[in-house]
């Protein structure tokens, strides 16, 4: 067995089922918010990018995403961890809404496709907030 595989069951043994669903939530919202601060040109000027910066400007919402997955990461570690799982599911049902609305608007072509990916994500991070981290043997 390598060493980043004992690594890993190591770590997942101390943070459970939720702490590593918090990790990963952590890591996509990090590397989504990098992804809205500086775009490239041709990813700017498409019609969902045109709709979100006229709400809010890009670097905003990078900070929005970025802060929302700081406190994943953090709070994958800690017992108390409903925070994360609100943020995390409401930035994504914010997310999805906003896309929803660029289509019903005719702003964004097809807005409905990521409005149902992101409500759906959005679910997806709610029911495993609903479960509860299995007894540990001792």
């Amino acid at each position: 067995m390598t060493r980043a595989i004992r690594w890993w069951q190591s770590l997942r043994a101390r943070i459970g089922h939720r702490g590593s669903a918090l990790l990963f939530f952590g890591l996509l919202d990090l590397v989504f918010a990098g992804s809205l601060i500086a775009p490239p040109l041709e990813t700017r000027s498409s019609a969902s990018y045109a709709f979100l910066a006229t709400i809010l400007p890009l670097p905003v919402w990078a900070v929005a995403w970025g802060s929302v997955g700081l406190l994943c990461a953090v709070q994958a570690f800690m017992v108390a961890d409903r925070a994360a799982f609100v943020a995390a599911s409401w930035l994504k049902v914010g997310w999805g809404g906003i896309y929803l609305a660029g289509w019903l608007l005719g702003e964004i072509p097809r807005g409905y496709v990521a409005a149902a990916i992101w409500l759906a994500f959005a679910g997806f991070v709610a029911v495993i907030a609903s479960w509860p981290e299995p007894l540990r043997r001792p």
